[in-house]
């Protein structure tokens, strides 16, 4: 398997729980120190940051629930000012009120960093042509994929929620080698490929990278049911 930072991702245990140790009391002391929700919960619970020098207490920290985040909409958990704020994304819920989350430009670079990781661990390299088939807009989906290829290298096609037909039509001219998409949708383009008497051996695919679907399928079924929760009021 491939290795895209070595230095970090094959360092030794110890040293990997010292630099997780340090990161986490860095995060816990800046929650603390800049947003008034944390720092409340953690007085209440007698938290102190300074406190926490090893990995096993970390168990003892609260959660943080969805409803915390919906709670402090839009911008009550961010630990920088705005104006040090480069990107804003959201989740996609229609019905709930949306989990909103800022990044700085060094969350950018970490973000692609991680996502470099498990491409390059996946098998995609700066040879590739990478074809990305996840939803361009306010939902994360596409964006950390987009920047950790382009780290790699990678030709990056930014093909979002473009149609069957016409994203197949990408694939062929543009010689897509890595396809990124949710099963559902690798199962449309194979069904769709099939229908049209192309031959997979054609393209120029040799890998795909699949997720997410699981989470937009369940997220589907709760709105369904809130629909119908709804007509029946």
């Amino acid at each position: 398997m491939a290795i895209w930072e070595e230095k970090i991702e094959c360092c030794p245990r110890e040293e990997l729980q010292q630099l997780q140790l340090e990161r986490l009391q860095s995060s816990l002391n800046r929650a603390y120190k800049n947003v008034s929700f944390y720092r409340k919960i953690f007085d209440e619970k007698k938290i102190v940051p300074e406190d926490i020098s090893t990995l096993e207490e970390f168990k003892h920290l609260p959660l943080t629930t969805k409803q915390d985040l919906q709670s402090n909409y839009p911008y009550g958990l961010f630990a920088v000012p705005l104006r040090e704020v480069v990107r804003i994304h959201t989740t996609t819920e229609t019905i709930d009120t949306p989990t909103v989350i800022g990044y700085t430009r060094n969350d950018l670079k970490n973000w692609g960093t991680q996502v470099a990781r498990f491409l390059t661990a996946g098998g995609v390299t700066h040879d590739d042509v990478m074809q990305i088939s996840f939803h361009y807009g306010l939902f994360t989906g596409a964006f950390g994929l987009h920047h950790g290829a382009e780290c790699i290298g990678a030709s990056v096609i930014p093909a979002s929620s473009e149609n069957i037909d016409r994203q197949i039509r990408i694939m062929q001219d543009y010689r897509t080698t890595v396809l990124v998409a949710t099963p559902s949708f690798a199962l449309i383009f194979a069904d769709r490929l099939q229908k049209l008497g192309i031959d997979p051996k054609t393209l120029s695919l040799r890998k795909g990278l699949f997720g997410a679907a699981l989470y937009r399928r369940l997220r589907s079924l709760r709105r369904e049911r809130a629909l119908r929760a709804g007509h029946r009021r």
